[in-house]
């Protein structure tokens, strides 16, 4: 699969895509919300992985933004954040989420974690 990691801590975003990557997926990542639509247009991910606080974008505002894309329709988004308790599950439903991956990461179920929210909304 095509994904894409938002997360405006750099650490993160490379332990993501080195994990994902190893998982035999394609990735491009952003470490701001705000230069990452542009790049998330052109790639055309099928999955996009973003953290919730983030600096000049959130993660809620970018999902909202690429929701009104027609292009990017079939996205699936899951969130990874620490912010990892009921209102913010429910913020990341209201738009468009499939789920949410608390932090920390465990390394070892990460990539499977991912691959099954989007197997089960398929």
């Amino acid at each position: 699969m095509k994904m894409f990691v938002v997360d405006d801590e750099l650490d993160m975003v490379s332990v993501m895509t080195l994990l994902l990557q190893h998982a035999g997926h394609e990735v491009e990542s952003s470490v701001a919300g705000s230069t990452a639509i542009p790049k998330i247009r052109a790639f055309r991910p099928d999955v996009l992985l973003t953290d919730l606080v983030m600096a000049e974008v959130n993660g809620l505002e970018l999902c909202q933004e690429l929701r009104g894309d027609a292009n990017l329709a079939d996205l699936k988004i899951i969130f990874v954040s620490g912010k990892d308790d009921p209102y913010w599950h429910d913020q990341a439903k209201a738009v468009g989420a499939l789920g949410f991956i608390g932090k920390p990461l465990d390394p070892d179920a990460f990539a499977n974690q991912v691959v099954a929210l989007v197997e089960g909304a398929e």
